[in-house]
């Protein structure tokens, strides 16, 4: 049997209704260990009621999502200014990586150094600030460094300006004024 180029169309089509093509992607498999979205170079800022609480630079940003929550998984580096009431800047935290969760909880990772506006350092590996009290915490091992004291131990407990803390288990040293 010869078959014109035609014929061997209209057999490849074949002859019935147009079928609808707009299909929405299939996204079950994505969520627990695959993200639904990825951002590189991401800024992110955190308001409430139009308050600026947070901005946020990151080089990779990854969204988790499962049945009940959504994490933003940050790595490549972060910076994340915590402002103050009125919005004055007054903390910076930078680490290697971070985690914010839906209600704006930020954890970071690796490294994490805070500095305040009056020069007060605090390093550790871990940190978590509650965005509801605008609280840090860590189980880890802090150092916090200020004028002329150095103050180390395990545990943290604090305002996010590092103004009133707790170290639980505590050790340190200071240099003494004549």
């Amino acid at each position: 049997m010869i078959c014109s180029g035609a014929a061997a169309l209209s057999l490849l089509t074949g002859c019935g209704p147009e079928k609808n093509l707009d299909r929405l992607a299939e996204t079950r498999f994505v969520g627990d260990t695959i993200p639904v979205q990825e951002s590189w170079n991401i800024t992110l800022g955190i308001d409430d009621n139009g308050e600026s609480k947070l901005l946020l630079k990151a080089g990779h940003l990854s969204e988790f999502r499962d049945e009940d929550s959504t994490t933003r998984h940050l790595d490549g580096g972060i910076t994340a200014v915590l402002f103050g009431e009125n919005a004055n800047s007054s903390t910076t935290l930078s680490a290697r990586r971070g985690i914010i969760h839906d209600n704006g909880d930020l954890e970071a990772f690796d490294d994490v150094v805070i500095t305040t506006a009056d020069s007060t350092t605090l390093r550790t590996s871990y940190i978590k600030r509650t965005a509801a009290t605008a609280t840090l915490w860590t189980d880890r091992f802090v150092t916090i460094e200020q004028q002329a004291e150095t103050i180390r131990g395990y545990g943290l407990q604090s305002d996010d300006r590092l103004n009133n803390y707790t170290i639980l288990d505590a050790s340190g040293e200071a240099e003494l004024q004549p």
